[in-house]
């Protein structure tokens, strides 16, 4: 099997074959598609893909980005791996790692990759492999299920609370950009200095909901206020992911948020041409919602000086386990002084 490296939007050829490979798989996401490519949130990452071939035949992908020294190669919750139903996955993880390596050789001194197929081939070529489990994985919402029976996989208190959110008036509908996206921007900003994160420039986020093809943007309003702001990404055939959420926290008590998301559900039972939808979480709130838990592996390859990077994780790693052992009086006390101002469990 042969390996192939995309760094720029591709010719026709190359997305046909491209794109019926994903055709072919139960888990096509947005971010493994050719669109990966012109993602705007991406144009100064370098963003790139590896084809695995055989024949002519796109049998797998592996799309990434740079960060400075860094690769990225997806997330806990949004792999970045594909691969064709049937496909061989050693050969297939093979060619991919070997493509990987060629394209970063030099330019990257930690490489990290999200996979929802476990690739010993990874692990063979002198990466570090590990399970990402709850919170941080996510859960997979079978769409051919129906927005009654996935309803009913909702926990009771979120099932209230969605028709809390109902009977308070909140009203949800798709973004006109031309008449919300200001008061959405406002929102966002607000939300980027509460979590304290750095914001997206206003015209990098109006482009990005500009991509009507990939992206859905629900906006909830009360009393004629805009309260939340939920954008999810798909591609078709494949999975619906819920990518962000904003609000104000002062405005979460009209349940906003659990209406938002539930709405994505629906938009996406009514499209007829999606196989999943991915919470994108698997914490509390996210857990409520049904679905079946999809773990997520991650690989690694640490190139820096004596390891670093994963020597770091180690002693990360120790200390989340010290913690776990202590008396959960002392985990909660520890949590409530680590806790922002204004934050809640």
């Amino acid at each position: 099997m042969n390996f192939e490296i995309v760094t720029s939007p591709v010719d026709a050829s190359t997305a046909l074959a491209w794109n019926e490979c994903l055709d072919r798989s139960q888990l096509a996401t947005q971010y493994t598609s050719p669109a990966f490519l012109s993602e705007v949130y991406f144009q100064d990452k370098r963003p790139f893909a590896v084809l695995a071939t055989h024949g002519g035949v796109v049998e797998g992908v592996l799309t990434g980005f740079f960060d400075r020294r860094e690769v990225v190669c997806g997330t806990p919750a949004s792999p970045h791996v594909n691969l064709r139903s049937g496909a061989d996955v050693n050969d297939v993880a093979t060619a991919l790692i070997k493509g990987l390596r060629s394209h970063t050789r030099g330019s990257a001194n930690f490489i990290s990759i999200y996979s929802w197929t476990p690739m010993a081939a990874f692990e063979q070529s002198g990466l570090r492999s590990r399970v990402v489990n709850v919170p941080l994985c996510t859960y997979l919402l079978d769409l051919s299920k129906g927005k009654d029976q996935l309803l009913r996989s909702c926990s009771e208190t979120r099932r209230n609370k969605i028709r809390r959110a109902i009977k308070a008036g909140v009203d949800v509908a798709v973004m006109n950009l031309e008449r919300d996206f200001a008061e959405y921007y406002d929102l966002y900003s607000d939300w980027c200095a509460f979590k304290n994160v750095a914001r997206q420039s206003a015209d990098i986020q109006r482009r990005a909901f500009q991509a009507k093809e990939s992206r859905l943007v629900l906006v909830a309003r009360h009393e004629g206020r805009i309260v939340g702001v939920s954008t999810f990404r798909f591609r078709r055939p494949g999975v619906v992911e819920y990518a962000a959420n904003v609000s104000r926290r002062e405005e979460s008590k009209v349940r906003q948020n659990d209406l938002l998301l539930w709405r994505g559900v629906e938009w996406a039972v009514e499209q007829g041409d999606f196989r999943y939808f991915s919470t994108a979480g698997a914490h509390f709130f996210l857990a409520k919602f049904g679905g079946d838990l999809q773990l997520t592996y991650r690989y690694t390859l640490d190139r820096t000086v004596l390891r670093q990077r994963h020597a770091a994780e180690d002693i990360r790693r120790v200390a989340r386990r010290a913690f776990e052992h202590l008396p959960s009086g002392v985990q909660r006390i520890s949590r409530q002084l680590l806790r922002r101002p204004g934050e809640s469990e």
